[in-house]
């Protein structure tokens, strides 16, 4: 059997991102590589609302994808967004591109923060190094991240994380199709 491995540029070299994309890229489609790239982007450091996230996402996937030979340029952001019962939640994006320009979206869940930080988030503080000073931790959204955190490591970031990449594949991909007649 002749495989050839498909080539996937993750526009981060954060840990928890990186993992993610590479669990969500043998499941969907085996024998891969994953190249992290360090992009340079001009996004804010931490986004707010759904339409900021996701476009950080895609200008990480675009700029990966540029960057390399890869087949897919994958990109993720976390960010802010204000909801229900006055309270602040995480909540991420991911973004895939193909070499013809075709994109796909997905997000992962969203959980509410402690509200006695929504004072200093809607100040400008970034969630992550807010939380590393509040909470005694170290580059928490390189590891666990914030959901980890305040879940007892029920869930992690990376957990998160790989469910906006499947989303964002599921467009591109459509395995669904595979096995329905529609």
């Amino acid at each position: 059997m002749n495989r050839q491995r498909i080539t996937l540029a993750i526009g981060t070299t954060n840990p928890a991102k990186v993992t993610a994309v590479k669990n969500v890229a043998r499941d969907l489609l085996g024998w891969t590589q994953v190249i992290p790239v360090d992009v340079d982007l001009a996004i804010p450091p931490q986004p707010w609302g759904d339409d900021e996230t996701a476009h950080g996402a895609l200008a990480r996937a675009e700029a990966a994808l540029a960057q390399t030979n890869a087949v897919y340029g994958v990109g993720l952001e976390s960010g802010l967004a204000d909801g229900p019962d006055e309270r602040i939640y995480v909540i991420s994006w991911a973004a895939v591109v193909d070499l013809h320009g075709t994109r796909g979206f997905g997000s992962g869940e969203r959980f509410a923060l402690p509200t006695d930080l929504n004072a200093t988030l809607h100040a400008g503080a970034e969630l992550g190094p807010l939380l590393d000073t509040h909470f005694g931790t170290s580059n928490l959204g390189q590891h666990q991240g914030a959901v980890g955190l305040f879940s007892a490591n029920r869930r992690t970031r990376t957990d998160l994380l790989q469910l906006a990449v499947l989303h964002a594949f599921l467009t591109l991909l459509e395995p669904w199709r595979e096995s329905a007649s529609i």
